[in-house]
């Protein structure tokens, strides 16, 4: 069929019939509807609150409706998104696959950075106009979490979900910290309780949770040993000191790390691993050694645990931090915690890749890719 015939056939088609080829195609006109009848489009966005629409589950067909920016109940603030950073998690949640924790709903987007701009009753400690990061499940309103409230960029937040800015960072950088520093945080120092001169090794490390664990391990000045899942991101871990940069990709790490510790293993084990993989982790633990579970799979799979492994003392822990929305204090002590050692020059930023929020399906689709280092990040305008 010749261009100007296709070109003819398109235009006769009704809106309805247009929404729908877009829709076949990945895009979306901006001019449909979505089952409750509130408007949906993709760019430019337009309105002062505003939410994400998933498409069918593994589509990547983002796009975006009117949200309400309900008050503050008590004990809640309400922050205005200046930039999100995106997460394993949220890739799961669009393509249908996530494990839901116990009580916490899976709302994409969870790291903030933003502006206070109301606070609800009782809160004493934070002002309108503040800068702040937050860790968040979604927008409350009537003291429930709303479903579908998908990197909303005007929420209400629990005054234990966040803490102020660090003012060294930009809020592109600060957006960046909550998951991966919280998640290296809670593994390294809550659970390891690693010390000066024991050996860790962090796997897939030049993601976001692997560079912050980075940042961690070295300023416990630990003995670190790294592993990445191409060249490119071996080389970039050689460019930060890491001698020996093993392959996450292959079970030889396993005989390398016995090699360069002398038999020994390692005392702690920070794994985003899966399978065989994971279980040769646990093979190359040193006595009384530390395994900190971050990857779900197995946990899902409800894979078991020969009992002999633990035959060396070794300890078993897993660490999902959405649990931390259950019981936020212990996620604000270690978010102030962290934020102060920004503030002092002792953490630095991970890197980051930023896009526009309105190309939300193009930074989804780079994170599937995982050709990325350290995090990408979307800004609101």
């Amino acid at each position: 069929m010749k261009n100007d015939e296709l070109l003819k056939k398109i235009a006769d088609l009704t809106p309805e019939q247009k929404e729908l080829l877009l829709k076949r195609l990945g895009y979306s006109s901006g001019k449909g509807t979505k089952e409750d009848g509130k408007p949906i489009q993709n760019k430019p966005i337009e309105w002062d609150c505003f939410s994400c629409i998933m498409g069918n589950p593994g589509s990547l067909n983002i796009s975006f409706r009117e949200a309400v920016a309900a008050d503050p109940p008590e004990g809640y603030v309400q922050v205005k998104a200046r930039a999100a950073s995106l997460n394993y998690r949220d890739l799961m949640i669009a393509m249908g696959q996530y494990p839901e924790a116990p009580g916490v709903p899976s709302n994409m987007g969870s790291d903030f950075a933003g502006v206070v701009t109301r606070v609800g009753k009782g809160v004493e400690k934070i002002r309108e106009g503040d800068e702040v990061i937050a860790l968040s499940a979604g927008t409350f309103i009537d003291g429930k979490i709303q479903p579908d409230s998908h990197f909303i960029n005007v929420f209400n937040v629990s005054e234990l979900q966040l803490v102020p800015k660090p003012p060294v960072l930009s809020f592109t950088d600060a957006a960046a910290i909550p998951t991966a520093f919280l998640t290296a945080f809670s593994g390294l120092i809550r659970l390891a309780n690693i010390t000066e001169g024991e050996s860790v090794l962090i796997h897939t490390s030049t993601g976001g949770v692997g560079l912050a664990a980075l940042e961690i391990a070295s300023w416990k000045k630990a003995e670190i040993y790294a592993s990445a899942g191409s060249h490119e991101k071996r080389e970039f871990l050689r460019q930060k000191g890491i001698t020996h940069p093993m392959d996450s990709r292959s079970l030889a790490f396993g005989e390398e790390i016995m090699e360069l510790t002398g038999g020994r293993g390692v005392d702690v084990l920070l794994n985003t691993l899966s399978g065989d993989a994971m279980m040769k982790g646990l093979e190359i633990l040193s006595p009384f050694g530390r395994f900190i579970q971050l990857d779900k799979k197995d946990i899902a799979k409800n894979t078991l645990l020969p009992m002999n492994l633990f035959r060396k003392g070794i300890t078993y822990a897993v660490l999902d931090i959405s649990l931390y929305l259950i019981h936020p204090q212990k996620m604000k002590e270690q978010l102030l915690e962290i934020a102060g050692l920004f503030n002092a020059g002792i953490f630095k930023p991970v890197p980051c890749q930023i896009y526009a929020v309105s190309q939300l399906k193009e930074a989804l689709t780079a994170l599937s890719r995982s050709k990325h280092i350290g995090k990408l990040v979307i800004t609101y305008p």
